[in-house]
């Protein structure tokens, strides 16, 4: 009759940790003001929208002499309506695009 024996323990080493490199952050650009160039002229395509929601030109904040000062008050104190109507709104410069970086692998 065959003797029976107890199993035998396989040899197994201690797991170790796979390798793995320490994450990085990834690289960011600081965020920066968008740059600005000189104004060139109010924009031919510019249009902006009044408070009743009509669609007009830059011409509009100065067709009406009396209404002038006061429209100009109001819609050139909008970022999109100081840009597009830089010489009308008497700004200095206009926001040009900024630039954009390209991700780094």
């Amino acid at each position: 009759c065959a003797t029976i024996s107890a199993p035998i323990a396989a040899p197994v080493a201690t797991p170790v940790a796979a390798p793995v490199a320490t994450p990085v952050a990834a690289p960011v650009a600081a965020p920066v003001a968008a740059p600005t160039g000189p104004c060139t002229g109010d924009s031919s395509t510019f249009t902006f929208s009044l408070n009743n929601a009509k669609t007009v030109e830059c011409s509009w904040l100065t067709q009406n002499s009396s209404k002038t000062d006061a429209r100009k008050s109001t819609y050139c104190a909008k970022s999109d309506v100081k840009a597009g109507c830089c010489t009308t709104c008497a700004t200095i410069s206009a926001p040009i695009a900024a630039p954009v970086a390209t991700p780094v692998a």
